[in-house]
């Protein structure tokens, strides 16, 4: 049996900067919404040791205190529904700073009665 699964590409087409890290032009992510990476975290440390709260504009993703991206493949949110990552794609697509490309990924497997 054949299997498909869908993930999200997004590849950086304007250089953006957030409040822990900086997307350069050509630079390769992958969405996911659950991602909560020290990274991709939305709260910058001031100088006076308080935490200030940087404007994100995926903030309509689970947590709006992340950004929904990760930079290993492997923890790519993969969908079985093709619909829903084309939904994901285009609301990225949208804001203008990546180009989302939904991706495919077959699985071949075989079932056997035990």
């Amino acid at each position: 049996m054949v299997k498909s699964l869908y993930f999200v590409e997004l590849t950086c087409i304007k250089e953006c900067e957030y409040a822990n890290v900086k997307f350069n032009v050509g630079e390769v992510v992958w969405l996911n919404p659950n991602a909560m990476g020290k990274e991709m975290r939305m709260y910058k440390l001031c100088p006076d040791g308080s935490w200030f709260n940087t404007k994100n504009k995926y903030d309509y993703f689970p947590n709006p205190s992340y950004l929904p991206f990760t930079r290993q493949k492997k923890f790519a949110k993969k969908w079985q529904i093709k619909h829903y990552a084309e939904k994901y794609a285009s609301i990225i697509n949208r804001i203008g700073e990546f180009n989302a490309v939904v991706k495919e990924i077959k699985l071949t497997y075989s079932e056997e009665e035990v």
